[in-house]
């Protein structure tokens, strides 16, 4: 997730328009081994040559510009802020993919003499480093080889440094996990936009909804049906891109067949067409969590709405934007389906051994205390900490009148993760 911050972080103390302007730049140009490029910048102190450095890439952010570089850098550290190659568009992000950029990058700090490097994952961020890790730690031979639409990732020859320690910053459970919250299970037609089942429409008052922004009130019996029904239309969404994907296998080897050739023209165009044509899946409706107007369900100090639609989120639900709106089926399968995505971290967290750092904000409106409590449970790390920030929104922003009498909270989240840092590699 990573929306509508930018504007509020250059009027925050701790935004990246704080940088000292000594803070040393260097444009990074990487290539993967599969050949698609990326960039970082990587940000070094004026007057230190550092042996740590701190490792960010979201799946789809701009990460180059964190607000966490001014004060670790500030700090002594290095960062390295690196884009991926689905930078502002995920419309075919294959997430074992992602893995390729961020070898790339963890190759380039070891070879520029970085000794330690921490995984600093916040939000979508966190999800991918955990699946990084997860897989970095893993012998050759032992790691994936397939995407869960097919698509072969040799992850065996790949050179992935692992990261020496993990911290997780306001990170929700995955694309998947988070998508299985939001989709509307009122929608009984992937092909109408407006089809509805009145029954499981959080936005009924028959069901408990109430104009925002007074709060609704949803039954729990209701809302674990709900929660069922939304895994139906998942599992709905899964099958139509397995479909499309057999479809389009199924074509591809007519045409690699040795009879193909020898076929007339007439034959062969329709066969080739099919092989050839790429489909999209259209996925309507996907800011449909009752939390974010039950302030009942896992409550903690949020406000009401979503960081997608902070105004009643029916506006984000039915409006152009959207989470997942546009898809391959691949990518779907990959990345957003709630079933099928191998970035689910409380799964491949279990597999991230390194000590394990866990910072909740707990105002945040699309991450929620239960999941962060999932997330240190599952850990496979014997040295983790679940940390929580009060009165921070997802953006590390202060919420409410308490936020605002207590210090900014990305200064208390350096406070936090600097000393842990130090404490188990030393300085930088």
């Amino acid at each position: 997730m990573h929306d509508r911050s930018e504007g509020r972080q250059r009027r925050l103390p701790f935004a990246f328009g704080t940088l000292d302007a000594s803070v040393r730049r260097e444009i990074v140009y990487l290539d993967a081994t599969d050949a698609a490029q990326s960039f970082a910048i990587l940000y070094r102190p004026p007057n230190h040559n550092p042996k740590t450095a701190f490792y960010l890439m979201h799946p789809r952010g701009d990460f180059v510009r964190h607000y966490v570089v001014p004060g670790l850098t500030a700090r002594g550290y290095a960062v390295f802020g690196h884009n991926s190659r689905y930078l502002n568009n995920d419309t075919h992000m294959v997430h074992e993919r992602l893995l390729l950029d961020v070898a790339a990058g963890m190759r380039h700090l070891k070879e520029s003499g970085f000794e330690r490097i921490v995984l600093l994952g916040n939000s979508g961020g966190g999800s991918l480093l955990g699946f990084y890790q997860s897989q970095a730690s893993r012998a050759p031979g032992e790691r994936l080889r397939q995407a869960p639409g097919g698509e072969a990732i040799d992850l065996d020859h790949e050179q992935m440094p692992p990261g020496d320690l993990y911290v997780a910053v306001a990170a929700h459970l995955g694309e998947g996990r988070f998508m299985l919250n939001v989709l509307d299970p009122s929608v009984t037609s992937e092909t109408d936009p407006l089809s509805l089942d009145p029954d499981w429409d959080m936005y009924n008052p028959a069901n408990g909804y109430r104009p925002f922004p007074e709060p609704s009130s949803y039954d729990t019996s209701w809302l674990a049906e709900y929660r069922l029904r939304q895994r139906e239309r998942n599992h709905r969404i899964d099958t139509i891109a397995r479909e499309w994907i057999a479809d389009t296998q199924h074509f591809r080897d007519e045409m690699r067949d040795r009879g193909f050739a020898s076929l007339p023209p007439a034959k062969q165009y329709p066969i080739a067409r099919r092989a050839r044509l790429g489909r999209y899946l259209v996925i309507y409706r996907t800011l449909a969590n009752p939390a974010y107007l039950d302030p009942t369900i896992d409550p903690n100090h949020r406000p009401l709405g979503s960081i997608f639609s902070p105004a009643d989120p029916i506006i984000g639900n039915y409006g152009h934007g959207g989470l997942a709106r546009l898809m391959t089926p691949g990518a779907w399968l990959s990345t957003w389906s709630g079933l099928t995505s191998q970035a689910d971290l409380p799964d491949t967290i279990g597999h991230v051994q390194i000590p394990t750092l866990i910072v909740y904000a707990d105002a945040d409106s699309d991450i929620f205390p239960a999941e962060q409590q999932e997330l240190l449970r599952r850990s496979g790390a014997a040295d983790k900490q679940l940390v929580t920030l009060p009165w921070a929104d997802h953006y590390l922003n202060p919420i409410g009148e308490e936020g605002g009498r207590l210090a900014d909270p990305r200064e208390r989240l350096l406070d936090v993760f600097v000393p842990w840092v130090e404490d188990r590699i030393g300085t930088p």
